[in-house]
């Protein structure tokens, strides 16, 4: 099959998610400011930088140094002119940095991929797949400490029941818990595949289940040690009030946890949330919380979107992708 038009080359090896849908949610228009939180390939930063024009600044932002470094290359003419500003930080630290720079109030579209990149995924090294091996790393940005190994080896039993039934969604978190503390107080886990052909011996489902049992623990430990989706709350609370009048602010997510987080919020900032409600499903500080309800807008319900048949055969890792996209009033 052909590589998708989509495909970010040059080692990174990354197809982005609903790239049409996300960039054209955010009715960029030239000269504009617009907003990637979540840099990865590039793929959605190439439609954003053709949306702004050559007069347009696009801020592209991620955790993952691997990322800024491949755009540093793929995008040097833009980024020589000024069109691109590439800034190593995580999205939850987004708001800060463009309220510093003077732009708050003024960016036309803000866009977060949350999905994990390919090559975080793919390359052993890096620690993130239960099916090629690697240290037990997980962490998005390497130069952090506290790698999932810290976390399996030295987590409580209750703190890893919490992670993995909360993260991971796992019916059976109490006992795969049990069976990591069993075996870590024999020999500590140090690598992928250590953990999860341990995790398989031991599940509690045999073959009835088409999943690898490792697969929702994997996500629960790389969620938690990521802080994911208090990156995420974060992330949301600041967002809105850098958008100017009419400015749009479009999620894509992968998971139940993201999407709810995300849903939640918009039902907040566009009035169809009250305020007590929301501060029972958020994770955030009260003034914080008054900054989202506070926002004012309204969900833009016809961009929705989710992957086409086509996208998820090519990219099968695209089935689970949801965008929403909310404009500021």
């Amino acid at each position: 099959m052909d590589q998708p038009d989509n495909f970010a080359g040059n080692g990174f090896g990354h197809v982005t998610v609903l790239l049409h849908e996300a960039a054209t949610s955010l009715n960029l228009a030239p000269n504009g400011v617009a907003v990637d939180c979540t840099l990865g390939g590039g793929g959605h930063t190439r439609l954003l930088l053709d949306a702004v024009g050559k007069n347009g600044k696009v801020l592209a932002f991620d955790r993952d140094s691997t990322a800024i470094d491949h755009a540093r290359n793929c995008f040097s003419a833009e980024v020589e002119s000024g069109q691109l500003v590439l800034v190593h930080k995580p999205f939850s630290e987004m708001a800060e940095h463009v309220r510093a720079i003077g732009l708050a109030g003024s960016i036309a579209g803000i866009l977060a991929d949350l999905g994990v990149s390919s090559p975080q995924i793919d390359v052993g090294e890096r620690g993130f797949s239960f099916i090629k091996d690697g240290p037990l790393d997980m962490r998005m940005d390497p130069s952090r400490p506290g790698t999932a190994a810290d976390l399996i080896n030295t987590a409580d039993e209750p703190e890893l029941v919490r992670i993995i039934r909360d993260f991971g969604d796992e019916p059976m978190a109490r006992h795969f818990a049990k069976m990591i503390c069993r075996q870590r107080a024999i020999s500590p886990f140090h690598t992928t595949l250590e953990l999860s052909s341990y995790l398989e011996r031991h599940s509690p489902y045999g073959s009835k289940s088409r999943k690898h049992p490792a697969t929702k623990i994997f996500q629960a430990i790389r969620i938690a040690i990521n802080d994911e989706l208090g990156e995420l709350d974060r992330f949301l609370a600041g967002a809105v009030p850098l958008l100017a009048s009419k400015g749009r602010l479009s999620i894509i997510s992968f998971h139940s946890l993201e999407d709810r987080a995300v849903k939640h919020f918009f039902a907040g900032a566009s009035g169809k949330l009250k305020r007590q409600e929301l501060s029972r499903r958020v994770a955030l500080p009260e003034a914080e919380i008054d900054k989202m309800v506070n926002a004012q807008g309204r969900v833009v319900a016809s961009s929705e979107a989710e992957p086409s048949a086509q996208e998820v055969e090519i990219n099968p890792r695209a089935r689970s992708a949801r965008l929403r996209v909310f404009e500021k009033a």
